[in-house]
């Protein structure tokens, strides 16, 4: 339940136990309600006695009783209306501690089985190293070959792009193609920087609009040495992301 909503259901209680005790507060200070009998005022007439009157008597007059004020006793609404403001207050006091105190229910904990094989993650996928080598080694005959820059980098890396996709390793949902080239290609770590430097060389060439220069065709052939030298034999190291 929102504090809004808990707001809206205590404020209406709790404004009429605010008008009940303010009410007793001021029956109590006024004390007992008096009474008087009603007061007619009439408008003065003259009054001429009928005539042949009898003698009017002379004499005092016979005192006459005073009016009685009228008393009520309504202490016992006083009474009334304190114990039913105690009895409100105490009804809200003792709802809150219950719901206070109330023992939170934690929700039962899922059973854990024991985890299988196919539960387990699936172990890094290692590349076949035949079609790396074969995708190092069109890419290093393209940029040996005589064309353009642009052209012979583009080829070499559509070399590296064929071996990888026959390498076996299955490329990842976010994973861009330049970026599984360079995953597969990569043996151990010192091949990290190569494969970097190719992917950025091919980058911009691909989506640039610079000049390409036999620099960079020189580059990109010294990184796919590097690689291939790599691809060569039995890794003396671990692949990257595993403990080394």
């Amino acid at each position: 339940m929102s504090s809004k909503t808990a707001w809206q259901r205590w404020v209406v209680p709790a404004a009429a136990g605010a008008l009940l005790a303010v009410a007793a507060v001021a029956i109590a200070t006024q004390g007992s309600p008096t009474f008087s009998p009603p007061r007619i005022q009439l408008p003065d007439a003259e009054l001429t006695p009928p005539p042949h009157s009898a003698a009017v008597t002379t004499g005092t007059p016979e005192p006459q009783e005073a009016a009685q004020p009228l008393h009520l006793d309504l202490s016992w609404l006083v009474v009334a209306l304190i114990v039913l403001g105690v009895a409100v207050a105490l009804a809200f006091l003792w709802r809150y501690l219950r719901r206070r105190l109330r023992p939170r229910e934690v929700p039962p904990v899922a059973i854990l089985g024991v985890a299988t094989e196919g539960d387990l993650p699936d172990a890094p996928e290692e590349p076949r190293p035949e079609p790396v080598r074969r995708g190092l080694d069109r890419a290093l005959d393209a940029l040996d070959a005589p064309r353009e820059a642009r052209g012979a980098i583009e080829l070499a890396w559509l070399g590296l792009e064929e071996g990888a996709a026959d390498s076996g390793v299955r490329r990842l949902p976010a994973e861009t193609p330049g970026e599984f080239v360079a995953r597969v290609i990569v043996r151990v770590g010192p091949d990290r920087a190569a494969a970097r430097a190719l992917l950025e060389i091919y980058q911009r060439v691909r989506f640039g609009n610079g000049p390409v220069t036999p620099a960079d065709v020189q580059a990109a052939r010294a990184a796919l040495a590097s690689l291939r030298a790599s691809w060569q034999g039995e890794p003396a190291v671990s692949r990257p992301g595993e403990s080394r």
